[in-house]
C-alpha cells in the first residue's frame, strides 16, 4: 500500500552483533510484507556487524540504512545517537528478532494519526517461548491512557517493540539515554512529564521469539542494580516519588531472585496474561507440529 495519506514513517532497529543471522531473517522478511511501507529502516548496530549478518541484510529489498558503532556502547546510548537521524514524522521500532503481522505498520500508524493526544502508541505482546515448543504467554498493557498513567511509576506500560511514536514527541522529551534495562520505561516517563498521552491497541500484532535465555536477563544481581539505578535516577529527576521508588523495588526484590525456571512459570501463567487476542496470523512463523489448536 502506499502510504500518501499517512505520514512519512521509520522503522529503527538496534541490532546486536551476537544476533543469529535466521532469526533477523525472519524478521526483515515481515518487514518486506508489510501492507504500508516505511521510508527508511535504520538498523543501529551495537558494534561491527560480522558477515552473515552483513549478507542477510545486504539481501532484504528494504531502504536499508545501517549505522554501525566502532565499539558497543548499549543501547540506549546507541538510540541516543541514532534515533534522531531517522527522517520519518513516525518512528516505529523493530526488534531484529522479533515477529510482524503483515498490517502492524499500517494499524500502528493510523491509530497513531487518529489519536493527535497520543505521544507514543504501542499494542499487546505475544511471546513464543521456542525452548518449550512455542508455548504461547502474553504481556498485556494499559489500553487507555489513564490506566496507562497509574501503570507509569509502577510497571513499564508499553511493549518497547510494538510501539510508534511522533519524532517531535522524542526530540522534546530528550530522545533515548543510557539507562541500561531500562532505556524505554525511562523515555516513556520523559515523554508523559512533556505532556503526552501514552497507551496500547488492544489488539496484537507482534510477537517475540523468547527462552530461558531471555528470562534470566530479567533477574539476578546485577538487573536488581539496574533497577534501583533507574528509580534513584528518576527520583533525582523529581519524576517519581520517593516512597514508590522504595516499595516498587522492595516488592520486586523476591521476584528478581527467584531460580529463572520459576520466573519462566509466572511469565507464562494465566495470571500474568494468556493471550485473548487474535494469534493466527503467527501460525506461519510456527512448525505445524508445535502450533496449538487455535492457530492450526
Amino acid at each position: 500500500m502506499a502510504n500518501d495519506f499517512f505520514p512519512s514513517i521509520s522503522w529503527l532497529m538496534p541490532l546486536a552483533p551476537s544476533e543469529a543471522p535466521a532469526l533477523l531473517k525472519t524478521t526483515l522478511d515481515c518487514l518486506e510484507k508489510q501492507t504500508l511501507q516505511a521510508q527508511e529502516l535504520i538498523i543501529a548496530a551495537d558494534g561491527p556487524l560480522p558477515l552473515d549478518l552483513c549478507q542477510v541484510i545486504k539481501s532484504c529489498q528494504l531502504p536499508v540504512n545501517l549505522k554501525q558503532q566502532k565499539q558497543p556502547q548499549g543501547i540506549g546510548a546507541m538510540l541516543e545517537i541514532i534515533a534522531p537521524c531517522c527522517k520519518g514524522d513516525v518512528i516505529m521500532r523493530i526488534d531484529s528478532d522479533d515477529l510482524y503481522a503483515a498490517n502492524h505498520t499500517e494499524a500502528m500508524a493510523r491509530s497513531l494519526i487518529n489519536r493527535p493526544d497520543i505521544g507514543v502508541l504501542g499494542c499487546q505482546l505475544l511471546e513464543l517461548d521456542t525452548s518449550r515448543g512455542y508455548q504461547q504467554s502474553a504481556r498485556k498493557t494499559p489500553t487507555s491512557k489513564a490506566d496507562a498513567k497509574r501503570w507509569l511509576p509502577w510497571r513499564n506500560p508499553l511493549n518497547h517493540q510494538t510501539i510508534a511514536i511522533h519524532r517531535h514527541v522524542l526530540i522534546e522529551a530528550g530522545g533515548y539515554r543510557h539507562t541500561p534495562g531500562f532505556e524505554d520505561w525511562d523515555l516513556w516517563i520523559r515523554v508523559a512529564d512533556a505532556g503526552y498521552g501514552i497507551m496500547n491497541l488492544a489488539s496484537c500484532t507482534s510477537a517475540a521469539r523468547v527462552n530461558l535465555r531471555h528470562r534470566k536477563r530479567r533477574r539476578g544481581l546485577q538487573y536488581i542494580r539496574q533497577e534501583v539505578n533507574f528509580y534513584a535516577r528518576q527520583v533525582r529527576e523529581g519524576k517519581i516519588n520517593p516512597w514508590i521508588a522504595i516499595i516498587a523495588c522492595v516488592s520486586r526484590l523476591p521476584w528478581r531472585l527467584l531460580p529463572a525456571r520459576a520466573l519462566r512459570w509466572w511469565m507464562q501463567s494465566k495470571w500474568r496474561g494468556s493471550p485473548t487476542f487474535d494469534t493466527s496470523w503467527v501460525s506461519e512463523f510456527i512448525p505445524e507440529r508445535s502450533r496449538p489448536p487455535s492457530i492450526r
